[in-house]
């Protein structure tokens, strides 16, 4: 996940799950949670060229080349 808060976020829920089904539950939630971190690290089957990508000097977001404005913070990103 690109997100470390939801990552942080489904943790806890897990643990929390975890917790109320014991050791047993703790190591469940932690097999799920292994699960969920390999499948959203596969591919989708498109490789994205990093070189499709620009950082926003203000803000270092990762932008798609052809964006005249960051996503994250609308700094308009120059021509180069």
């Amino acid at each position: 996940m690109e997100n470390p808060l939801v990552t942080a976020g489904l943790a806890l829920v897990f643990f929390g799950i975890g917790s109320f089904f014991g050791q047993v539950g703790i190591i469940v939630a932690g097999l799920a949670l292994v699960g969920i971190g390999l499948s959203s690290s596969e591919s989708n089957g498109t490789s994205e060229d990093p070189s499709e990508k620009t950082n926003c000097p203000s803000c270092g977001a990762r932008n798609d080349r052809e964006n005249d404005l960051c996503h994250h913070c609308g700094t308009v990103l120059s021509e180069e």
